[in-house]
């Protein structure tokens, strides 16, 4: 019902927004995909694989120390966010010479903020397995986010309608979340509200804060691709033009969508919790992993290629069909995607995150130089393809290390 939603909700902005207000869309959540990374400090993605960890061996002193961790830097993160959003106007008046970016902006600061209380309990909720209640929170939010949406466009209320909408179910999901955890709580042991604001061990709390930031610095570098490119275009291309390569990312990102990202939940979760209890089980899980995932990415993203250039024009309106050429590229070149569902769990386990961060970083980095190096003697759109070939045959490679980990490492994380 996510991906179903989403879907509808992409042609709902192309259609009510036009190609011009989807391109002011796309230009917000380029900035804040890449000013926002700066508020990351890495406690959501670390605290799926910590508590996680504590909660496969039932050690209820590591899930209050993990919960006060997530909780402590949930705060400073909340900080950040606050100070990003105040800082945007004048941020976004030097980069475009528009104000009304980054106060539009500031709605999406808010939502996230709004967000952080929700977002531990949906995590505890995949932890302990109420896979029900979880989908039927996220699915909740999705479709009032979706009807919301709706309505405020229907009203005039443009982009800033859509940004507005995303901030009420953040505080719907919210809210609802609170009064849902002290059942889920007692049915599995978890820490209380109390237990997860009073003060543990913080030599503990800081082993788990750099791990943290370790994390946080490998996804806000991944979580630069694509956004760092739309921001670049952003700076310098009509707005139509970010418009329309955000939807082509967006459409290539629909055999994510239906494979990786529920695949990657419970890797996340199921790994960590073999790495605590078999290696040898954790190794074979991993083999068996990456081995279908890939295989049924790869079938996705093929009945993707045929499907999608013949319903775009269709669904989007014709004003969008120069989109198809970019959708097909870049879905060609994330096929490696499905290699990294698998990966990153483990490297987290291990304690050795630095791995993906630096291989991204190396790839980021060579991805980006090519595009500024290559964009004067080709066209920027196809400047951009070589570049982002040389990131994923350069993140690929990760699975090497990954691979020789599991092989010859024993788990080294002590809570």
């Amino acid at each position: 019902m996510t991906i179903g939603c989403n879907f509808a909700a992409s042609i709902l902005y192309a259609r009510l927004l036009g190609l011009q207000g989807f391109g002011e869309y796309a230009v917000v959540l380029a900035y804040t995909g890449v000013f926002g990374l700066l508020t990351n400090l890495g406690q959501e993605a670390s605290l799926t694989t910590f508590l996680g960890e504590a909660y496969g061996r039932r050690d209820r002193d590591a899930l209050r120390t993990v919960s006060n961790y997530y909780v402590t830097m949930s705060f400073w993160t909340g900080f950040l966010m606050v100070a990003m959003a105040m800082l945007s106007p004048i941020l976004t008046e030097w980069i475009y010479g528009n104000r009304a970016i980054g106060i539009l902006s500031m709605l999406v600061f808010a939502s996230s903020i709004i967000d952080l209380p929700s977002n531990f309990v949906l995590i505890a909720l995949q932890t302990v397995r109420e896979i029900r209640l979880l989908t039927l929170l996220e699915n909740g939010k999705t479709v009032l986010q979706l009807l919301l949406a709706a309505l405020l466009l229907f009203l005039g209320y443009g982009v800033a309608g859509v940004l507005w909408s995303s901030a009420l179910a953040a505080a719907a999901l919210t809210t609802t979340t609170a009064v849902i955890y002290p059942r889920i709580r007692r049915s599995h042991d978890l820490p209380s509200f109390p237990e997860m604001c009073g003060a543990e061990d913080r030599r503990a709390i800081w082993k788990y804060c750099k791990d943290g930031l370790w994390i946080a610095l490998d996804k806000s570098i991944g979580a630069l691709y694509p956004n760092i490119f739309l921001f670049i275009f952003s700076t310098r291309a009509p707005l139509h033009v970010v418009g329309l390569l955000r939807l082509a990312f967006k459409l290539a990102d629909l055999p994510s969508s239906f494979v990786l990202n529920s695949v990657s939940r419970l890797a996340s979760s199921v790994l960590s919790t073999l790495a605590g209890q078999n290696l040898a089980l954790l190794r074979q899980h991993f083999v068996t992993l990456t081995k279908y995932t890939l295989g049924l990415y790869t079938l996705v993203s093929l009945a993707a290629a045929i499907v999608v250039p013949v319903f775009l024009p269709l669904v989007y309106g014709e004003a969008f069909r120069v989109a198809v050429y970019p959708f097909l590229v870049i879905l060609a070149l994330q096929l490696g995607f499905g290699l990294h569902t698998s990966t990153t769990p483990v490297l987290r386990v291990f304690s050795k995150i630095y791995l993906a961060t630096l291989f991204n970083g190396v790839a980021m980095l060579t991805c980006i130089t090519l595009f500024f190096a290559l964009q004067t003697l080709l066209p920027q759109t196809r400047a951009l393809y070589v570049g982002l070939l040389a990131y994923h045959l350069i993140v690929t490679l990760l699975m090497i290390p990954t691979w020789n980990l599991l092989r010859r490492a024993q788990p080294t994380r002590t809570l």
